[in-house]
């Protein structure tokens, strides 16, 4: 059996190894926002200076914890698809604060639940859930910092919220002095389909290797950019409160590619997705099975999108039936 060298380097310090490398090159897309490296970099800096400027961190570090435990304050991040949503993942750990998903389809009492059971003392949220979340705030003690996404639901901000680009640009863009760590956490929650959700741990390092698709021999910055030639250009359709999506968002990263988002992340559109797929040369597809497959294929007959760059659709989550499967192929160059 061959045996990999423990993982020592977290998703923060690879991401902004491979930045230093391609400043310029864009990194993330979304609607008519063009995200480079150097620019992304800068975001998700002064968002985990901003959530160190609120007292948010790590107070014991792994080696004095059970594995169980976490001695981090945790961030939820309750938004649709958006650059917001990736940002703050890697904003989270730049600040050593562990990131985790929430449902955005849960009621009140399943929304209680879940940020009750995080112990969330942060939140990221969209502006068309805070009437949802207003609900079940006096029920949460914990959760101290609240910043808010703006969405076309035209919701004002929440009593005591800040707005998320307010929050950037009143912080600093210099690397967080309390450095980045590969044993902070990366938490991933459960959907609640077989019971309450329930929040699995990572060590944050851990998760770079074995569910973001990292480079598993590496043991320095320099490995993992060798490893990181970019080119690939991915749309991940699911949302990202899925883990399927957001690891393979951080999959495209950890490689040197490049995000393109949904411009309708509130729903399945296929004109937007195969409109982006042939603007952006998107060149991987990510979707769920024959729920996602159907659509997307009928959104195909009788257009004339160019799909010519497109080499690879990935379905996880759901079966993907053999004629969906051969319907694809039959569109693909």
């Amino acid at each position: 059996m061959t045996q990999f060298p423990p993982a020592v380097l977290g998703m923060a310090e690879i991401h902004e190894a491979i930045a230093a490398t391609r400043p310029d090159q864009e990194c993330l897309i979304f609607r008519d926002k063009r995200f480079t490296w150097a620019d992304v970099t800068d975001r998700t800096r002064r968002l985990a200076n901003y959530l160190v400027s609120q007292g948010l961190g790590c107070r014991t570090e792994r080696g004095s914890l059970a594995n169980w435990e976490s001695g981090q304050d945790h961030l939820a991040i309750y938004l649709h698809n958006g650059n917001e949503y990736l940002e703050a993942m890697l904003g989270a750990w730049k600040a050593r604060v562990a990131p985790f998903n929430v449902n955005y389809r849960y009621v009140a009492e399943e929304l209680r639940y879940l940020l009750t059971d995080s112990r969330a003392t942060a939140i990221v949220v969209h502006s068309r859930f805070t009437p949802l979340l207003a609900e079940v705030r006096a029920a949460l003690p914990d959760l101290r910092v609240i910043i808010q996404v703006p969405d076309s639901s035209d919701e004002p901000l929440m009593p005591g919220a800040v707005w998320y680009e307010d929050a950037l640009a009143r912080s600093s863009a210099d690397k967080p002095a309390a450095g980045y760590s590969g044993d902070d956490l990366y938490i991933l929650y459960t959907g609640g389909t077989t019971g309450m959700p329930k929040g699995v741990l990572w060590r944050n390092a851990d998760a770079v290797v074995e569910c973001f698709g990292g480079n598993k021999t590496a043991t320095n910055l320099d490995e993992h950019v060798a490893a990181a030639p970019g080119g690939l250009r991915s749309l991940p359709c699911p949302p990202f409160m899925h883990g399927a999506a957001h690891w393979i968002a951080m999959r495209t990263w950890l490689s040197g590619g490049t995000i393109i988002v949904q411009s309708v992340p509130e729903r399945l559109d296929p004109d937007d997705i195969w409109g982006l797929v042939e603007r952006e040369k998107v060149n991987f597809l990510l979707i769920v099975g024959d729920a996602f497959a159907r659509p997307l294929l009928d959104g195909l007959a009788g257009s004339s999108h160019d799909l010519s760059g497109l080499l690879n659709i990935l379905s996880g989550g759901a079966p993907l039936s053999a004629h969906l499967k051969e319907e694809f192929l039959g569109h693909m160059p």
